[in-house]
């Protein structure tokens, strides 16, 4: 019994180990910056990567160049195994709180980063992503989170003052089950957003179709089920920021001298 204990006690201090945390993030950041290297001269296999969800594009594209994409999965494990260490060290102050209550800052920061890992996990799993979609005027498409209906009403020009068309607006509805949901003029700055999803429309142009010209919207739907999880880990590390300085110098003006780790 005391040796599968002991056994435990070191496996739990190396996750919670401070070298760890520091050996995952310099390999994650060395294999996401030197891969990145490889991807303005690969537009064909990386360019893809704005309008798919990693999940899709590991599967869809990445293995057939793996000589090319081999570092992107490897660079996911590694932050994946950070977000896994910073949980044990937030679950190992909370066992000690008593006695490192006066490091909340830095843990709030390491649970808010945790929170945005599962994010990024949670949206690129059961997320959907697609660019360049074409819609036309009074066309409507099925959207895959839950059973949504986008709806392109109308498309305008919006004139500046010399009278030069700057952009354009696009009159968007959205439906469940004939019941609208929402509808807004969409611009590129000003997207159609519903509970993770966006949906921005980025150019339009017109197409002769059964004798007649239609006009038709291209749209980048973006759908994020993480989205606001993510907000609640950047607002939580945004918060331990403002906590770790305020005890910091408030120590320093008390007159200790704390160590900075």
């Amino acid at each position: 019994m005391s040796a599968n204990l002991s056994w435990f006690q070191r496996l739990w201090s190396l996750l919670c180990s401070l070298k760890l945390a520091i050996v995952l993030a310099s390999c994650a950041t060395l294999m996401a910056v030197g891969g990145s290297l490889l991807m303005p001269a690969n537009p064909r296999v990386f360019a893809p990567l704005d309008e798919k969800i990693l999940k899709d594009w590991l599967v869809d594209i990445a293995l057939q160049s793996p000589a090319l994409t081999w570092w992107v999965p490897v660079a996911a494990v590694l932050v994946l195994l950070l977000g896994l260490n910073t949980l044990c060290c937030v679950i190992d102050w909370l066992l000690h709180l008593r006695s490192r209550w006066r490091k909340s800052g830095e843990y709030l920061i390491h649970f808010g980063f945790f929170l945005i890992v599962c994010a990024f996990l949670w949206g690129n799993l059961a997320g959907y992503r697609a660019g360049g979609q074409p819609i036309f005027v009074g066309q409507r498409v099925e959207l895959p989170p839950y059973g949504l209906v986008l709806k392109l009403e109308e498309v305008k020009p919006l004139a500046g003052p010399g009278g030069r068309i700057m952009e354009l607006a696009n009159t968007l509805a959205l439906y469940r089950d004939d019941s609208l949901l929402k509808q807004v003029e969409a611009r590129v700055n000003h997207p159609l957003t519903w509970r993770g999803l966006v949906v921005i429309p980025t150019d339009a142009g017109q197409v002769m179709m059964g004798g007649r010209l239609r006009t038709y919207s291209l749209m980048t739907v973006n759908y994020d089920p993480g989205a606001n999880l993510a907000l609640v880990g950047a607002v939580a590390m945004g918060c331990g920021v403002l906590v770790a300085l305020f005890s910091f110098y408030r120590k320093r003006s008390s007159g200790d001298h704390p160590d900075i780790e």
